[in-house]
């Protein structure tokens, strides 16, 4: 014998897209903190790299897909400018209205979705932000801004 709840078709089908919303929320929920996870992963390979003053982890962090090497070779330039100095603080977080917008001239290699900010422990503060992309499901990469064709 089915419940009261489920006799009427009316009632079906409320039960029914009320189900169906609540899982469309559920995957939303999960999908959204999974790249958050991700990101926060990046963040955390990020400063390990830093801590232990690795250019070439740092570097192996990036994107390098479509990057011709002038352009590689200048950001080699700005990550061994930078690997050496202390780190304070690194966060995460979610690209601003700014952000968002297209560069004049500029394209990313990969779809930013986050920022990771680097502090570094200078008496000036220094900082770098970082554009950071998914790169499939399972992780996130940092962004490597290409001149626009």
């Amino acid at each position: 014998m089915r419940p009261l709840l489920l006799r009427s078709p009316w009632a079906r089908r409320v039960f029914a897209a009320v189900l169906g919303l609540s899982l469309g929320f559920l995957l939303v929920a999960v999908w959204s903190g999974w790249r958050t996870h991700t990101a926060g992963v990046l963040a955390a390979e990020l400063r390990a790299a830093f801590a232990r003053h690795d250019a070439a982890a740092i570097e192996a962090l990036f994107c390098w897909d479509g990057v011709d090497a002038a352009t590689r070779a200048r950001l080699r330039l700005v990550i061994q400018q930078e690997h050496e100095l202390p780190v304070a603080s690194v966060a995460v977080r979610p690209l601003s209205a700014i952000e968002r917008q297209a560069s004049p001239g500029l394209r990313p290699n990969l779809s930013p979705d986050a920022v990771i900010e680097v502090t570094f422990a200078t008496a000036d503060r220094l900082s770098a932000a970082y554009l950071a992309g998914p790169d499939g499901v399972f992780r996130h990469r940092l962004v490597v801004m290409l001149p626009a064709n």
